[in-house]
């Protein structure tokens, strides 16, 4: 959402002449900034917020603040708000405080029932077109370089545990107790490193096959949903709390990254909740039949880290919903 609320605010100040402000009031709005114009003795101030949150916001104390910022007693308030799935019908009963416009992301279109407003509504609708007409002629990309980076880590890690080992099939388990898999004896003793490392190593080359797979099958659609940043907290979060969840109740060496893989399947799962009303239902069930699925083969196989799968899921979740409640 923010990225469309920066390239209407680009495009209202380039197309119309509308100046920036930015709003430094600690108040619950997509993003800090919006645009406003002179007009005499009066001013419009538009603003940008997400529907389902819109009511946070007290309008009048918000207006009262601008004219002070602005030295305008007449003010214009116009609301801008994000919204999908709302006919115009259910928009015309909506008690609204301030000028109000309502923008259908999904479709791209505009709603506006007051008449004083279709000038507005009209600039609006020009600027999403130039949007859209901008991303078709220059059609981006977005390299998934986080997941790729993490993806090279764990085969460079691989590589070196083979020469170790002297076999490319599988890996020896005391190189891999040498390298950093997780131990909880030494653990125990300090070596709390462990719990990040074993993350990195895998026990032969169809595990690490079957994870790098996974990684770029799930990793590339969390990494655009949430962005770097985000992506790389959920995650080696998730990896750290798979690590202390299978240190907690399983004595067993472990290593491998499928624990961070169940976190960012966690992470998709709390996307599709979040955007339920815009997304297919499909999404949702597909995400939790690969979650249950893997976790029942994994109880029906030995020599799997469970409790780690289990953590990573729990971590992801947990810290997509509640560091990023708004993605």
């Amino acid at each position: 959402m923010e990225k469309i609320i920066k390239g209407l605010i680009k495009n209202l100040s380039n197309l119309y002449n509308y100046n920036i402000i930015e709003f430094d009031y600690g108040i619950d709005l997509i993003g800090n900034f919006g645009v406003f114009k002179n007009n005499g003795d009066s001013s419009v101030v538009i603003f940008f917020s997400e529907f389902n949150s819109r009511d946070k916001l007290d309008k009048a104390v918000f207006k009262n603040l601008l004219e002070r910022k602005l030295d305008c007693n007449n003010l214009n308030l116009i609301e801008v708000s994000l919204v999908s799935k709302l006919d115009l019908e259910h928009y015309r009963k909506i008690n609204s405080q301030c000028g109000l416009i309502l923008i259908d992301i999904v479709q791209k279109n505009i709603m506006c029932s007051d008449p004083s407003l279709n000038e507005i509504a009209n600039q609006l609708g020009t600027c999403m077109n130039n949007m859209i007409r901008i991303n078709n002629r220059n059609p981006s990309k977005k390299i998934p370089i986080i997941t790729y980076i993490i993806i090279v880590l764990n085969i460079i890690a691989y590589i070196f545990t083979a020469y170790l080992s002297k076999n490319i099939a599988d890996s020896n388990i005391n190189v891999l107790v040498l390298l950093g898999a997780k131990v909880n004896s030494l653990i125990s003793q300090g070596q709390y490193y462990r719990l990040i490392t074993c993350m990195f190593l895998h026990g032969g080359i169809i595990h690490i096959a079957l994870n790098m797979y996974a990684l770029v099958a799930i990793g590339t659609l969390v990494e655009d949903i949430y962005g770097k940043t985000k992506y790389t907290i959920i995650y080696f979060i998730s990896g750290l709390i798979s690590s202390i969840f299978s240190f907690e109740f399983s004595q067993s060496i472990s290593i491998g990254a499928s624990g961070a893989i169940f976190g960012l399947l966690g992470a998709s799962l709390v996307f599709g909740i979040k955007m339920k009303d815009r997304i297919h239902k499909d999404y949702i069930i597909n995400v939790l039949s690969v979650v249950v699925v893997n976790l029942i083969i994994g109880f029906s196989m030995p020599n799997v880290d469970n409790f780690g799968h289990i953590g990573g899921l729990i971590g992801g979740i947990i810290i997509s919903y509640v560091l990023f409640p708004r993605l």
